[in-house]
């Protein structure tokens, strides 16, 4: 089975603090994109069918990301998904998704892109305050997302997703906490809750905003108005994360990774691949691959050029034209696919499954990190038992730290 990732680097306007691989276009770029896109779609099946002996590859999870997807219209995405079927087996039980944003869609869109196949939907709101919206640069209103929900729910999407984001210039525990309560009421199926990084190269970053250590408090923050804002202080970061413990969990949603929670049934499949390290295929810019090289499990990482203008002029019918769109290709190491295993199931609840470890690795994973477990088993923040290492609550605050400790 594989994951497809496919990247639509579209966008209205660059919010302040993404630094994804998006930027406003033409028309005539968004044509002439789409039509490569789908001629490395069409390339890469038919490689890929070469390499299984005239057989497709089974996509059982396909995510549509950017960007924003739902600027396609409703032609460009029934066309994208015709081209990923002729050249995949798709399952028909496949999760399909595409990113949202409020403010881009229709009903009448949505309906459509649920004929094309999409039946899961990601929007993105981060915040249900205006003015923190306005703040990070989003292009909707609250008002707004409401009206793109109300409309996915008519256009008959039982599957969606809500993003939100935390420790943002501006935001109080308790305007936070009407966030986390104004999405509850409307009962998503997932829902994504993730803190602001202040990423170099984004408005937010170029602007100086610094971030605390522990001993110093969070400096003064300059909106493009030049009104001051001050970041949440560290105590109410760690508010906000226990707030979005708690009001999830007691509405029924598990906690199944660092930054997603669901209701039953309603995992997010295809990132699952992600961090189980299943094989999965990014096709176009920038776009990130994990798969099989051959059938002694060798695993090598791609990533597909990151110049949008270059991948659209790129002319499919030149065989050799599959090689050069990918700027990185990594055989990764025995040791470099291990840490990969552990840093990456270690962040969902599961964890790592070490019977799963030991078949591809051949080792126990207490072999290899028996110590770093000993370490933070002690401290509380991991768990162990004869299946699976898990991450605690409390070890879930410091993952990255924790983490560190599994590479290298």
């Amino acid at each position: 089975m594989l994951g497809l990732y496919i990247h639509i680097p579209f966008c209205v306007r660059k919010c302040r603090y993404c630094d994804f691989l998006s930027a406003p276009a033409c028309d005539s770029e968004r044509e002439a994109y789409l039509k490569s896109l789908h001629g490395q779609i069409k390339a890469i099946g038919e490689r890929l069918r070469q390499k299984k002996s005239g057989k497709h590859y089974i996509v059982d999870s396909i995510f549509i990301g950017g960007g924003t997807p739902s600027l396609l219209s409703s032609d460009q995405m029934q066309a994208l998904m015709d081209v990923v079927r002729e050249s995949f087996y798709v399952a028909d039980d496949a999760e399909i998704t595409a990113e949202c944003n409020p403010g881009t869609v229709t009903r009448k869109k949505l309906c459509a892109y649920k004929r094309a196949g999409i039946n899961r939907l990601s929007i993105g709101l981060q915040s249900a305050d205006n003015e923190e919206l306005a703040l990070l640069g989003r292009i909707h209103t609250w008002e707004e997302f409401l009206d793109t929900f109300k409309a996915a729910r008519n256009a008959c999407f039982t599957n969606i997703n809500i993003d939100i984001m935390s420790a943002l210039p501006g935001q109080t525990v308790l305007s936070y906490q009407n966030t986390l309560t104004s999405v509850l009421a409307l009962h998503p199926e997932h829902i994504s809750a993730y803190s602001l990084i202040i990423e170099e190269g984004t408005p937010f970053g170029e602007r100086k905003l610094q971030l605390p250590d522990e001993d110093t408090e969070y400096r003064m923050y300059e909106n493009t108005a030049g009104i001051a804002k001050l970041l949440p202080s560290e105590d109410e970061v760690v508010q906000m994360d226990e707030l979005t413990w708690k009001l999830l969990g007691e509405a029924g949603y598990e906690h199944y990774e660092i930054s997603n929670y669901a209701l039953p049934e309603s995992v997010c499949r295809h990132n699952l691949k992600y961090w189980h390290c299943e094989e999965y295929l990014g096709v176009g810019t920038g776009a990130a691959s994990y798969m099989k090289t051959n059938s002694s499990g060798d695993y090598c990482r791609l990533k597909v050029i990151t110049d949008t203008k270059a991948f659209s002029e790129i002319d499919w019918n030149d065989p050799a034209s599959l090689d050069k769109c990918f700027a990185e290709c990594d055989i990764l190491s025995l040791q470099e696919q291990m840490e990969e295993m552990a840093f990456l199931g270690l962040r969902t609840k599961e964890g790592v499954r070490l019977s799963s470890f030991y078949e591809r690795f051949g080792k126990s994973f207490n072999e290899v990190y028996g110590e770093v477990v000993k370490k933070y088993t002690a401290m509380g923040m991991m768990k162990a038992d004869e299946t699976h290492v898990a991450l605690t609550l409390k070890g879930m605050e410091v993952a990255n730290w924790i983490m560190a400790d599994f590479c290298g």
